[in-house]
């Protein structure tokens, strides 16, 4: 029997870019850790829709940092087959839910207490180098804890985290759900409450739809008002965490939204959007020299 600690990585699987799947498959390894990789699958990659559904938007984004990525991503769609061969375990679950509720339906096919870590992660965020797993791990990135505003008091690296999230919303210490990691101690608990949490107050219910909900507008800015109630689960998790005294064992990887050094979080499948194209190209500019 390995002495080894075991990450889990789930993905929430959706948009299936392949380069996605690739980068987390080509991250390094910490020594004294193995991992396990999961796909919880809401629709088959192999539906013509998946990759279809992402052509006409891309030709209408020209050219940019954050176009280049998008066209990276969805220039191939991965395969149910290539999942396979790269190692990831692969279910299919009732779609009527995502985010956090994917995750749900993972701890109840495959959680026992079995993993040191778990990460979940939405399979539309981009990696930016092979050091993710690494630093988390070892203990070595630059980590935030969010006072109750928001505001952000940077702590030791090996601060005793139970709850990891990527980049910070701004006037607020609520989560984003898109990159959580999550430590045993609080899965434990977590575990006997988190289909409650992840389902309650929803009023999108996506069973059997294979679609993405694209409502563009004239600056090409894809609307999120359909999935509004979604971001329930998120609250009512920071609710959980505060109510069992994690609250403040809950950090930040960067003081920016959806960017961080190791990966930027996608918003409806892209990493461009109108909205943000500035903000995120300078957030990126303070880890990277952007051209």
């Amino acid at each position: 029997m390995s002495d080894n600690k075991k990450l889990a990585v789930v993905l929430g699987g959706w948009h299936y870019p392949y380069a996605y799947y690739n980068q987390l498959k080509k991250q390094s390894v910490p020594d004294g850790w193995e991992i396990d990789f999961y796909v919880v699958s809401h629709r088959d990659p192999e539906l013509p829709i998946v990759f279809d559904e992402k052509q006409s938007i891309l030709k209408e984004r020209g050219d940019g940092t954050l176009q280049a990525f998008d066209k990276e991503l969805y220039s191939r769609i991965i395969t149910k087959e290539e999942l396979s061969e790269m190692g990831f375990i692969y279910n299919v679950e009732e779609s009527s839910i995502g985010d956090l509720f994917q995750l749900s339906q993972w701890v109840e096919r495959h959680y026992e207490g079995q993993y040191d870590k778990v990460l979940f992660t939405h399979d539309d965020n981009y990696l930016l180098n092979t050091e993710l797993f690494t630093d988390i791990l070892d203990r070595k990135s630059e980590i935030f804890v969010p006072d109750e505003g928001g505001n952000l008091n940077k702590v030791d690296s090996d601060f005793d985290w139970k709850h990891l999230a990527g980049g910070q919303i701004e006037n607020t210490n609520c989560p984003r759900t898109s990159f959580t990691f999550l430590d045993k101690e609080l899965l434990d608990e977590l575990q006997h409450d988190l289909s409650e949490i992840t389902s309650r107050d929803i009023d999108l219910i996506r069973t059997g739809e294979t679609n993405t909900l694209y409502d563009v507008n004239d600056s090409k800015q894809i609307s999120t008002d359909a999935l509004l109630s979604w971001n329930n689960p998120g609250r009512y998790f920071l609710g959980w965490m505060r109510e069992n005294n994690y609250i403040d064992k809950s950090v930040r990887l960067s003081p920016y939204y959806r960017v961080t050094k190791y990966f930027i979080e996608g918003e409806r499948g892209f990493m461009w959007t109108h909205r943000d194209e500035k903000r995120t190209l300078n957030s990126l500019s303070s880890y990277y020299q952007i051209d």
